[in-house]
């Protein structure tokens, strides 16, 4: 039994049209091999063509042998036979799924054959950085993860994962309903989209100052208290945009050299630069509400803001 350990701080199913509609396995299916390689047994036949098999994907010749080290339909599957992004998107979607109703501790298990354990941690590391991209608000809750992960002779590996999450369920579901009784006050659904973005912008302005001790990064405590961070702004503008229908994400980067977070709006049908923090400047003469950073391009927000843009929807 080999075990690995990881230690971080958090700063499908498959479409394709060539790929066809499964033959039902049935209690007789099992692996077989010889000389020249592995096959599937479905009953007295053998697999053919695309087959997903313990959550993982697979193609066989028309001989019935399995295919590997190759590319089939623009898919590359590894040594093992294995589409490798069904191992990756398994153990995110794993992760994505117990991290979204704040579990604590969860198990996940794969099969050795569709990953290298001495590789597990860089693919858990890629899977929550995705993750942070299109699911911002669930992965921005977890602050620190755990995980420990064991290869057994079975041929299966285990990950335990233990999270510690910013925001307990109970504090979630509060902090929805007083989000869903603020959103349905100033942006009622009588609004057009462009005018619920904009009440929710000032709304937030005016009802929240930034944080000088830099100790409130999640939305409940931005909302309960006022007061929060840049994470904390963007958070609560994301939850409040998405009670409000309009779709949006929170951006990770850097404004003026320093680490900083704010969002990407989707209104209009484009995608807008929006960062409530940098539109909500520290002042001695009351609430001020700016628009300098409010649906900005990327080529307006980048004259001090930086981020990756290979991974974010451009906002031209």
């Amino acid at each position: 039994m080999k075990s690995l350990r990881l230690r971080n701080i958090i700063i499908c199913t498959l479409v394709a049209a060539s790929i066809t509609a499964l033959t039902p396995i049935g209690v007789s299916a099992e692996w077989k091999s010889n000389y020249k390689g592995w096959w599937y047994t479905e009953g007295n036949s053998y697999a053919i063509g695309w087959r997903k098999i313990d959550g993982f994907w697979y193609y066989f010749y028309q001989n019935g042998y399995m295919a590997q080290n190759t590319t089939i339909d623009g898919y590359y599957l590894n040594s093992r036979g294995v589409w490798i992004d069904s191992v990756n998107t398994l153990i995110g979607q794993e992760i994505l799924k117990n991290v979204s109703i704040q579990n604590p501790s969860f198990y996940i298990e794969c099969p050795s054959s569709g990953v290298d354990i001495n590789n597990l941690e860089n693919i858990i590391k890629d899977e929550i950085s995705k993750l942070k991209i299109t699911n911002s608000y669930e992965m921005f809750n977890v602050s620190d993860y755990d995980v420990t992960m064991t290869s057994y002779r079975s041929g299966n590996i285990g990950i335990q994962v233990k999270c510690n999450y910013k925001m307990t369920a109970g504090m979630e579901a509060d902090l929805d309903s007083k989000v869903r009784s603020i959103v349905a006050q100033i942006a009622p659904d009588s609004m057009s989209q462009p005018e619920k973005e904009r009440a929710i912008h000032d709304w937030i302005i005016n009802n929240t100052k930034y944080d000088q001790s830099l100790t409130i990064y999640d939305p409940y405590n931005t909302l309960i208290k006022h007061t929060g961070v840049c994470e904390g702004y963007s958070l609560l503008a994301q939850k409040m945009f998405t009670v409000a229908g309009i779709k949006s994400m929170v951006v990770e980067g850097t404004a003026d050299g320093q680490a900083h977070a704010w969002n990407l709006v989707y209104i209009n049908n484009k995608w807008r630069h929006v960062d409530c923090t940098w539109d909500d400047p520290v002042s001695n003469y009351g609430d001020v509400i700016q628009y300098d950073y409010y649906n900005l391009t990327d080529q307006e927000i980048s004259a001090d803001h930086s981020w990756d843009t290979s991974v974010y929807p451009s906002a031209n």
